[in-house]
Formats: structure tokens, C-alpha cells, sequence
């Protein structure tokens, strides 16, 4: 990312100093999670993101197309319009494999609309971004992250915190979690809301234009405890809209979830990480039953007896 590192609580890591284009500056955000604001040149098409939000809103015909290229789970998630306890957000969920599944002719009637540039930030972002974020990530590690990093699963996120929801009053607009990959790129259309955990119940705000990459449970597992995870949530005003688009990036689905390197781990993981028993995807399974409720998608039982992140700590540490 940077050897411009800012925090008074870490100590700076020295590498050969890339060209600006490469790796933009970089500052901690928190003392208890790798999350650190970045200054990329890159921004978000916010307008085309409201546009094609706007659109599918107006169009239910485009949005039963769309959703049935995936009908697994669909692409557009819209529960918050019906479901109190949800999160209140409306998501568009895409991906290298998704994109791939929609029809030329719906392609030519979203792209006017916001699809097209969309899609175009997210491939721009992936190529210039996700490998210097990964060598960077890898200093931190002692290891080389790539190595479990070579299919480049990715996830897009497109969320619109409308007002215009079964709970317009609820300052929920996404739940506390811990993301399951090995980092995020979040950007923000100006309009503050995102928290960070620093201590067990103590949330300190994200600036609303603040880029933010923060990393989850795959770079705590693959870096053995050297990389910590960051909680987050998206608190929301009454009657202020506020859009962002996410960068998910996680392992190979087929990778097994152990320690990578020779590096003995920080703090002890539990004998099914250790033995590298369980892989990407058995891991995103369970953790996306979580995600999956709080977006009012998937319904489960004993929903409240373990938050997401104490059952994957269970899983994790043993």
C-alpha cells in the first residue's frame, strides 16, 4: 500500500519506496484492527451508482431479470422494505461470475443507466489496486499472501442506506460484523455513518470521504494471528441517503484456512485451523448464514444466541 504509514501505535514498515500511482498513502484509522484510510486516486462513480439504483427502483421488470441470473440468492437485495429487523440498506451484489450471467440485452438497457460504469470501476480498481494492497498486507503477514490469492475471488457491493424503508427511524444500516475475506475496499459517497470497534462496545466514526481498506477473518487465519480483524457497522440518520461501494476480496475458494509460512501463529488457533481442515468456501458458507439474516434474506434458528462473530471466534481460536 505505502511505507507513508501514520499511527502512533504501530510501528512503520520499510519497504522500496513505490511511485505514488502505485500505492497511495496510507494511515491507520484504529490502535485494535489493520484498517487504515487510503488515498487513492480512483473515486467511485457515485452518480451512476444512484442512477442505476434509481432505475431498478423504477423498473421491477429489470430487477426480475436481473435477479434471475443468480436465483440462488439473487443479485439485488431489497428485504429492508418489508423487514423492521434487517439491515436497512438496499444492496446490489456482483461479481466476476455474476456479470458473466447477464443477458447482452439487459446489459445494453443497464449500462445507459450506470451498469456499464460501474462495472468498469470495479475492473479498474481489482487491476491497480488488489495486488499492491496484497504485497503490502503480506509484509504485515511475514508471508506471501498471493500464493492463496490466484483466481482473484472478488465480490462487489453496491448500498444504498435509503430512507425509504419498512424502519425509516432505525439508525441500523448494517449490523456489527467482521468480514469473512482477507480485506475491503469501502468507498463513501461523503456522508459519514461507518464505525469502527477500537475496544469491546467503544465505536469511533469513519470520515464520510474517508477510503477505507479494513481486513477480516481470512488475513487473521492466513497471517496466523499477525493480522487483526476490524468490526464495523453503518449507523444511519433518519431521512439522509447515503451510498458506498465495496470491494470484497477474499482467498481462493478451494484454499485451506491454516497459517501460511513457517512462522509459528501469534496466539493459539483452534486444531481444525491448525490442521487445515476447512477451506474458503466452507468457511463463507457459514459466515454468510449470518450476513444472510441481517440482510432479511435467510431466516435461522436460535438467530440472537451467537453474534456472527463469536461463532466464527469459537471456530477460529478454539
Amino acid at each position: 500500500m505505502a511505507t507513508d504509514v501514520i499511527t502512533p501505535q504501530a510501528t512503520p514498515i520499510t519497504s522500496p519506496p513505490p511511485s505514488p500511482a502505485e500505492a497511495p498513502a496510507v494511515a491507520f484509522l484504529g490502535s485494535m484492527s489493520t484498517t487504515v484510510s487510503v488515498n487513492l486516486e480512483a473515486k467511485a462513480p457515485f452518480p451512476a451508482i444512484q442512477a442505476l439504483f434509481d432505475h431498478l427502483d423504477a423498473h421491477p421488470d429489470e430487477v426480475a431479470k436481473l435477479n434471475a441470473t443468480y436465483p440462488h440468492r439473487g443479485v439485488i437485495k431489497t428485504a429492508a422494505l418489508h423487514k423492521l429487523e434487517s439491515d436497512q440498506k438496499f444492496t446490489i451484489d456482483l461479481s466476476p461470475m455474476r456479470n458473466s450471467r447477464i443477458p447482452e440485452a439487459l446489459r445494453q438497457s443497464l449500462d445507459p443507466h450506470g451498469l456499464g460504469e460501474v462495472l468498469d470501476f470495479f475492473n479498474a480498481i481489482s487491476a491497480q489496486y488488489v495486488p499492491t494492497i496484497l504485497s503490502s498486507l503480506s509484509l504485515l503477514a511475514g508471508t506471501d499472501l498471493s500464493a492463496a490469492h490466484t483466481s482473484y475471488n472478488m465480490n462487489y457491493h453496491l448500498c444504498d442506506y435509503n430512507p425509504n424503508t419498512a424502519a425509516p427511524e432505525s439508525s441500523n444500516g448494517c449490523g456489527a460484523h467482521t468480514d469473512y475475506g482477507t480485506f475491503s475496499i469501502i468507498f463513501q459517497d461523503g456522508t459519514p455513518g461507518l464505525e469502527l470497534e477500537e475496544t469491546p462496545g467503544t465505536w469511533i466514526p469513519v470520515p464520510g470521504d474517508a477510503t477505507v481498506v479494513l481486513t477480516g477473518w481470512c488475513a487473521v487465519i492466513l497471517s496466523g494471528g499477525r493480522i487483526s480483524a476490524a468490526k464495523h457497522r453503518v449507523r444511519r440518520a433518519p431521512g439522509v441517503r447515503r451510498l458506498s461501494a465495496v470491494l470484497f476480496v477474499a482467498p481462493d475458494l478451494d484454499v485451506k484456512l491454516k497459517p501460511m509460512g513457517d512462522s509459528q501463529p501469534t496466539r493459539a488457533l483452534s486444531n481444525t485451523i491448525m490442521r487445515g481442515e476447512l477451506d474458503v468456501k466452507t468457511f463463507k458458507d457459514v459466515i454468510g448464514k449470518r450476513w444472510r439474516y441481517r440482510e432479511g434474506n435467510e431466516e435461522m434458528d436460535n438467530a440472537d444466541s451467537l453474534s456472527q462473530d463469536n461463532e466464527i471466534e469459537n471456530m477460529v481460536w478454539g
